[in-house]
């Protein structure tokens, strides 16, 4: 398995990638289909990773690629707009429809949440609509604490905001363990539940 960024020889199973999301009624940014030459998509992205183009803010994509296929795509952003400060986040991602339940988009949240640690930007902010709820489970395996639920004027979707301060990310998963451990238990079969 390999996480990383695209390039030239990733053509044929970049356009893989992007055949696979064809009958899905939601398409992520980093599997919608691309205007012109592989080549100059390489070139945007490449121009993306340190400017704001056409209201984008900078940005870099990973693709998760094992077995000579990409099975997931990330979109790193390295600021927020208003839009992604209430509705995108920092970071979007995706798997495609054949590959979901394996685990994969917590592993590239993961790999990703590290690139952030490297680049000192932390609070990381990550959004997921409210029905999503493979998501919001993936965010919060990663250290995601909600701070709200809000609707998007325009669409009337609801999206919950989770936070993920790097600087504490252990502390917060060992948190969610312990409380994750004591749900599975009443009060009579854990005593120690009570003093929480």
């Amino acid at each position: 398995m390999t996480f990383r960024e695209l390039k030239q020889s990733d053509e044929k199973i970049f356009n893989d990638w992007i055949k696979s999301w064809t009958t899905e009624s939601v398409i992520v940014s980093v599997a919608k289909p691309i205007t012109g030459s592989f080549a100059e998509h390489l070139a945007n992205l490449e121009q993306m990773k340190n400017n704001s183009i056409n209201n984008f803010v900078p940005a870099s994509n990973y693709f998760f690629i094992e077995d000579g296929l990409i099975k997931g795509g990330v979109s790193a952003r390295w600021q927020l707009n208003d839009h992604l400060l209430n509705f995108g986040g920092h970071i979007g991602y995706g798997v495609a429809p054949a590959w979901r339940q394996q685990g994969i988009a917590k592993k590239m949240l993961e790999l990703t949440l590290n690139i952030y640690q490297q680049r000192k930007i932390s609070p990381v902010l990550i959004t997921a609509e409210k029905w999503n709820i493979a998501s919001r489970k993936t965010i919060e395996s990663n250290g995601g604490v909600l701070e709200n639920i809000i609707k998007e004027p325009s669409t009337g979707k609801l999206f919950c905001r989770y936070w993920i301060d790097l600087n504490s990310l252990v502390i917060n998963i060992i948190i969610q363990k312990v409380v994750l451990f004591l749900e599975k238990y009443d009060k009579k079969s854990c005593p120690v539940k009570a003093a929480f």
